[in-house]
């Protein structure tokens, strides 16, 4: 009897050691899921064409866009 006590024992233990790892894993995972909501909320939307401009984001006023070197004019008498 001795032994079917502790089989009963043992299979509870596994049961609440499976149990805690469950909360444990759900835990992780609503903890990335919130890390990766504020980090797509503070990211400023960087258009593919364009000049600098200022855009809004949660964190305030970001410079988003692409620098625009001045273009150069080639004359008659210059060479590339």
């Amino acid at each position: 009897m001795s032994a079917k006590y502790n089989t009963r024992r043992s299979a509870g233990w596994w049961r609440a050691v499976c149990r805690a790892a469950r909360a444990f894993r759900r835990l992780h995972a609503e903890q990335v899921h919130g890390w990766e909501v504020w980090a797509q909320a503070n990211r400023a939307s960087v258009p593919a064409e364009g000049p600098l401009r200022w855009v809004l984001t949660l964190d305030g006023r970001r410079l988003a866009g692409r620098h625009l070197p001045a273009s150069r004019g080639l004359g008659a008498g210059e060479r590339s």
